[in-house]
C-alpha cells in the first residue's frame, strides 16, 4: 500500500522511509560517473529543502541547503560562492529560522532517478531545482540577504 511521504509528498510504498531509500540509491550514479557527480550538492539541497523536518532543523542547516540552491540558480554554481557560503555558515552564527513554506514542489527524487540517461537526468535535476526554489520564494530573500552580507566580499 502507497504511502505519503511526508516530507516531499512523493506516494510510494513505505512513505517516507522508502523516499529516503531513493535518495541514498543516488549515491551509486554518482560514485561511478561524473555526468551524475557534478550534480550531488544540487541533489542534496533540493532533497534536504523537501525534507525539512529532517535536514533543516536548525536555521543554520536551513540557510546551508536555501543559499546552496540560491547559489546553484542565481549565480550559476559559481565555486567560489559555495565556499564563501560553506565559511560563512562556520561556528556559530547568528540566524534566526523563518517559517517554512508548507508545499516544496511537486516533483521529487522519483522523477529524477526516473531519468533515462546523464543528460535526461541533469534536466530532471535542473527542473526539480528550480520548482523547489520557487516553492520557497516567500524566504528566497532571507537566503539572498545572507549570501549579499557574508559572501560578497569574500567573493571579489
Amino acid at each position: 500500500m502507497k504511502e505519503r511521504c511526508d516530507g516531499c509528498g512523493l506516494e510510494i510504498e513505505g512513505g517516507r522511509e522508502a523516499c529516503q531509500r531513493l535518495f541514498d540509491s543516488r549515491a551509486s550514479l554518482e560514485m561511478n560517473d561524473y555526468r551524475y557527480a557534478r550534480l550531488h550538492r544540487l541533489v542534496v539541497d533540493c532533497y534536504c529543502l523537501q525534507h525539512p523536518q529532517q535536514y533543516c532543523v536548525s536555521a543554520k542547516s536551513l540557510m546551508a541547503h536555501l543559499a546552496g540552491l540560491c547559489v546553484a540558480i542565481e549565480m550559476n554554481g559559481e565555486q567560489d560562492a559555495y565556499r564563501a557560503l560553506q565559511k560563512s555558515l562556520n561556528g556559530n552564527p547568528s540566524l534566526v529560522k523563518p517559517m517554512l513554506p508548507e508545499t516544496r514542489g511537486s516533483y521529487t527524487i522519483a522523477d529524477v532517478l526516473n531519468a533515462s540517461d546523464a543528460d535526461d537526468y541533469a534536466d530532471c535535476v535542473n527542473q526539480w531545482a528550480n520548482q523547489v526554489w520557487r516553492a520557497y520564494q516567500p524566504i528566497q530573500g532571507w537566503g539572498r540577504d545572507w549570501l549579499g552580507r557574508t559572501c560578497s566580499s569574500r567573493l571579489r
